[in-house]
């Protein structure tokens, strides 16, 4: 029988380079009980949580980032990279993992450049439609790459790209409606609604639902996932069919399934989420990387898609849906069909064939 492996895993600062990895290791768990997990992610970020309850050791590296709206700090960030590979490449000679694992962040980038160093294989994910910088710097250290949509497979080597489609975690879809519903004190004869700002938190959903909660929750239950450390005094006061919290991780899937309708941003993460579990979603996108996702998801008629929000345009939008069964209906078929989800099935089968 042949040595079982060490993976490590590397991505943080947001949750969208954390939950397709933690599928691939749980693919890879699958296939070898015995198999090593390991976790480079940020000191602050919310993925220590997730990753520590997934049973992964986690081991914190501080990195630079280009801050867009920091640019006196730009000088810095070479020397910044410098000592961040250098602490990488003892970390790894430390753990001496078989392969690195990225699916993006600025984290990963000393841990990608420090394998490669070290002669470790890497394998770069590619989520979102539009590479971001820092994908675009790994590329040129993996030895793989792997894509979501087939249109960004021309951003990288034709030899070592790779289209696999989606993945989620096994838990997300092994939700109860009832468990949510009781643990948050829901009215069972109406429906519900799921606001996610996603790990981070996006204020102008959460200022918007200052608003419109009281308005919605006549009509339906809100489960609202503020974000960690964007919780607002407001929304803390929980009325009827109302509850804020900052963040859910094994209570995710009972949430999902609670949830007849999702408001959310449109990170590929929670993209590959709701085609997994076909949930109708107004899609808030804030970023470019977003915003190219969303055009991917109107051009498929996959979600509705909001490009300006005030708290009124998004209170239309959700009691518009809710008063249209088919429509809902039309989008949860859609979203389930815009790409296959065994991506990490794919991605472990392959990664057993180059070791």
């Amino acid at each position: 029988m042949p040595p079982s492996h060490h993976f490590l895993m590397t991505g943080g600062g947001t949750l969208g380079s954390v939950t397709p990895l933690l599928a691939v290791a749980e693919e890879m768990r699958k296939r070898d009980v015995h198999t090593t997990i390991s976790w480079v992610g940020t000191p602050s970020g919310p993925e220590r949580l997730v990753v520590e309850s997934s049973r992964i050791a986690f081991y914190a590296l501080a990195a630079p980032k280009l801050d867009r709206y920091r640019k006196w700090r730009w000088p810095g960030i070479p020397f910044g990279m410098v000592a961040s590979v250098v602490r990488a490449i003892r970390l790894l000679r430390l753990l001496r993992p078989d392969m690195v694992f990225s699916a993006g962040s600025y984290v990963s980038i000393p841990v990608v450049i420090a394998a490669f160093v070290l002669r470790i294989p890497v394998w770069l994910h590619q989520l979102d439609v539009v590479p971001g910088v820092a994908s675009k710097i790994m590329a040129r250290f993996a030895t793989k790459v792997s894509v979501t949509f087939e249109e960004t497979a021309a951003c990288f080597s034709k030899k070592k790209t790779i289209v696999v489609g989606g993945m989620v975690r096994a838990l997300l879809r092994q939700g109860e409606k009832d468990i949510a519903m009781k643990r948050y004190g829901f009215d069972a004869t109406k429906p519900t609604l799921l606001v996610m700002g996603g790990g981070t938190g996006a204020a102008q959903i959460n200022d918007a639902f200052v608003t419109l909660r009281h308005e919605l929750t006549t009509h339906m239950n809100i489960l609202h996932l503020v974000g960690r450390g964007k919780m607002l005094a407001v929304l803390e006061e929980h009325g009827p069919n109302y509850a804020a919290i900052e963040f859910l991780n094994e209570g995710m899937g009972d949430a999902y399934a609670a949830a007849d309708v999702v408001v959310c941003r449109s990170g590929l993460g929670t993209i590959c989420e709701l085609a997994a579990l076909g949930k109708p979603a107004i899609i808030i996108p804030f970023h470019s990387f977003e915003m190219a996702n969303a055009h991917v998801l109107e051009d498929r008629n996959a979600a509705e898609v909001l490009w300006y929000v005030t708290p009124q345009i998004i209170g239309q939008a959700v009691m518009r849906l809710f008063e249209r069964p088919e429509r809902r209906a039309e989008l949860s078929k859609n979203i389930r069909a815009l790409f296959a989800l065994n991506g990490d099935e794919r991605i472990a089968h392959e990664v057993l064939a180059i070791l």
